[in-house]
């Protein structure tokens, strides 16, 4: 399955956002209006940045993040500036840059103290989690992720609409993925199942995509080699319905992984796999 979605919406987002700044430089209008465009403007590159992002163009990806955030500080909202950073935290985390991830998210944390109800508080904790655990830091993680576990007790009435991916799995899988990083890779099994319950009880079908990549990749550094396979297998049935060039680069990596440990037990799998991940 070849695709370059993620890419395409960036561009798109680029043409909105070059017209509304074109419209904003000829026009004349209030404060309250003037607020409300750079909001706007913010939320268009914040999704930009997360599409290119996820098509794995890293340094679109912050342009877009960083112009974001500067239409945040000019609207002068938290919320927005804590989700862009959050985001950034996360590609810090990706591109293994665990100091960088733990300073932005306690920006984001320090900006919005008092501001922020459970379920962003827990993101952002979870973020600093994961930056720990990047740097090999086990006590500072633990501490972490335990404070995203209770801060997500704290669940808003009506929670932010870009937080409606954030669930207690979310928490499970960033565990997973600290484990992972800590060495752990049993702990991380046990976590990424953790997540994948979750998850399966939610119409989040590209979620459901990554768990099982995640718990397959986990799986596989336990050394359980028929359990990922068979992982993996679910995700080859997920896989046409999504398209996520990041999530399928690391099926690509689970294959691979599962090649390098046993050729004969994984050659199926393989084969099936350059079936369904190349098809147009």
């Amino acid at each position: 399955m070849t695709s370059n979605g993620g890419a395409e919406l960036s561009t798109a987002a680029a043409h909105y956002i070059d017209h509304v700044e074109s419209a904003v430089r000829r026009c004349t209008y209030g404060d309250r209006v003037q607020t409300g465009l750079y909001t706007a403007l913010g939320e268009v590159a914040t999704s930009a940045g997360w599409f290119a992002f996820d098509d794995g163009q890293q340094k679109i990806a912050r342009h877009w993040w960083d112009t974001g955030l500067r239409y945040a500080l000019l609207a002068r909202d938290k919320r927005l500036q804590a989700r862009i950073w959050s985001s950034m935290s996360h590609q810090a985390c990706v591109l293994g840059h665990g100091g960088e991830a733990v300073a932005i998210a306690r920006a984001a944390l320090a900006e919005t103290r008092g501001r922020r109800d459970g379920q962003l508080s827990a993101l952002l904790h979870t973020r600093v989690a994961r930056g720990y655990a990047v740097q090999g830091q086990v006590g500072r993680y633990a501490r972490s992720i335990l404070r995203a576990e209770q801060e997500f007790e704290r669940q808003p009435d009506e929670p932010q609409r870009w937080l409606g991916f954030f669930s207690s799995g979310e928490i499970s899988s960033t565990a997973a993925l600290c484990f992972i990083d800590l060495g752990q890779p049993f702990k991380a099994v046990d976590a990424a199942r953790d997540a994948l319950a979750v998850v399966q009880s939610t119409p989040l079908r590209r979620n459901e995509l990554a768990a099982h990549v995640r718990l397959g990749r986990c799986l596989a550094a336990a050394g359980e080699l028929d359990a990922a396979i068979a992982s993996g297998e679910k995700a080859l049935d997920l896989l046409p319905k999504v398209s996520s060039p990041r999530i399928n680069a690391g099926l690509r990596q689970l294959r691979n992984d599962l090649l390098n440990r046993s050729p004969t037990r994984a050659a199926e799998f393989s084969k099936r796999y350059e079936a369904v991940a190349t098809c147009p």
